[in-house]
């Protein structure tokens, strides 16, 4: 996308298209939401993105599993509700600060809490394993 004019530079801007965006269109760098309520792993697939760009057969392999495992709480970040399920995330990463909103009504539903709590244990419970082996 711009690999013809070296002043410009392309950064991927949707949780859900890190890989996509290093590997596949010449992306140097992210923007992401769910990376601040999970820094140490976006970070990971930024590196192995970077990594899998350059040719890395086993970079290109661990970066597609955590891309696929960061799936359902990257897409959180794609709609209306977004600030609700990042503030929720960031509670869940141990930030009760973020509990707090301007309008007290702001809230997730019961059911799209339950579903992101069931996620985020779902991929910690995923990281543990992952990344003692990666």
């Amino acid at each position: 996308i711009t690999s013809g004019d070296p002043e410009l530079a392309l950064m991927v801007g949707v949780d859900t298209q890190v890989y996509h965006g290093f590997v596949r269109c010449g992306a140097v760098g992210a923007i992401t939401g769910v990376g601040n309520a999970l820094p140490q792993q976006v970070l990971k697939l930024v590196a192995l993105s970077r990594r899998a760009a350059a040719g890395d057969l086993v970079a290109r392999r661990q970066a597609l599993e955590l891309d696929e495992a960061l799936k359902v709480l990257s897409t959180f970040d794609e709609g209306p509700d977004l600030v609700l399920y990042y503030k929720y995330l960031m509670v869940l990463a141990g930030h009760p600060e973020y509990e707090r909103h301007l309008n007290p009504d702001d809230r997730l539903s019961s059911t799209q809490r339950a579903h992101a709590y069931e996620q985020w244990n779902l991929f910690q419970n995923w990281w543990k394993t992952w990344s003692r082996s990666n």
